[in-house]
């Protein structure tokens, strides 16, 4: 694989979504070097050369999404050669020879083991919430419904992977996670099957981006044009990996960048540095609610805050009785 160089000086996090065909692999690594992995594709000779290329050499948190081949193929060898230092997935156990031989690595290699409830887990600056499944759990599509579903929050940047879920399980997070769900970035469910991502959901998810796993011309017809459709009425930006082969995320938790394998196919998007409403004009300063940084109004970050998160000062003096601090960037 090949990108373009990191625009960002500072500490980032890299979110690769790999292309393993017809199905699911993405890499997290943070700012000091620690490397979660969610699911491992189809493929175990090619998720496996994927980890060497990346010169990853150590993998400190491994989830198991849900127990389908093309997640969890080549987890058994993943798990010997790695040893992670934890390990999750749904608690649901599968009848297939590929699950049986990913449990038996975890017993014999002694893997922390922990099921995918409600919780929190913190990687340095670099927080991953692991959504709470149903009680009890859905039965139907059990395997893709249960799908263990994780938010990562990186000062103002967030993304969610969803697995597999399905329609009911999205609806269940409507209800029981709807705060938690407004992000930057979606790994769209299913490899954006119409099964998945009802209009309710994808618009309080509200991405600027979405991120498709598929493999081409795949037997599923994935992803589905109803999906499609749906993401670009909304004005989402899409991302395939069948088109654009491993895709990466690189942000600072301000803003991000976006870089594929085979550029061609997608250039990657435009920094903006226009304000976001005309409103804004009268203001000089900005600031997110959930950042402790403030920024002149035409700083490249203020683009990158949610209009609901977004906070407005007149004066410097009131930017900084907010408890904030001016940002390096901008110099306010």
């Amino acid at each position: 694989m090949s990108f373009t160089a990191s625009l960002f000086a500072q500490d980032i996090v890299s979110i690769y979504f790999l292309d393993v065909r017809q199905g699911d692999s993405s890499i997290i690594i943070t700012p000091d070097g620690k490397v979660v992995m969610i699911d491992s594709g189809p493929n175990e000779s090619l998720i496996l050369r994927y980890l060497q290329n990346l010169g990853i050499s150590q993998i400190d948190l491994l989830i198991a999404t849900h127990a389908h081949a093309d997640h969890i193929t080549g987890m058994d060898k993943i798990i010997a050669k790695y040893t992670p230092k934890a390990f999750i997935d749904p608690g649901i156990s599968h009848t297939t020879a590929t699950y049986q031989r990913m449990i038996t690595a975890i017993y014999k290699y002694n893997i922390n083991y922990y099921e995918g409830i409600s919780r929190k887990i913190k990687l340095g600056s670099l927080t991953l919430t692991i959504l709470p499944p149903t009680n009890p759990l859905i039965r139907d599509s059990e395997l893709n419904n249960n799908s263990v579903v994780v938010r990562l929050d990186f000062k103002d940047f967030s993304c969610l992977f969803t697995g597999d879920i399905e329609k009911e399980r999205e609806g269940q997070l409507l209800t029981d996670s709807r705060s938690n769900l407004n992000v930057d970035i979606l790994k769209v469910a299913h490899h954006g099957s119409s099964s998945s991502s009802s209009p309710q959901f994808i618009k309080l998810v509200g991405p600027e981006i979405a991120v498709i796993c598929c493999g081409q011309s795949n037997k599923y017809g994935h992803p589905h044009q109803e999906t499609i459709s749906l993401l670009q009425g909304l004005g989402i930006e899409i991302y395939q990996t069948d088109l654009s082969g491993t895709i990466l995320v690189k942000t600072d938790g301000m803003d991000y960048q976006i870089f594929t394998e085979k550029e061609s196919n997608r250039a990657p998007p435009v920094l903006k540095t226009e304000t976001k409403t005309t409103e804004t004009q009268e203001y000089k300063y900005a600031a997110s609610r959930k950042s402790e940084v403030f920024h002149y109004i035409n700083c490249f970050y203020v683009a990158r805050i949610k209009p609901g998160n977004l906070i407005l000062f007149k004066t410097r003096e009131g930017a900084i009785a907010s408890a904030r601090r001016p940002c390096r960037k901008c110099k306010p």
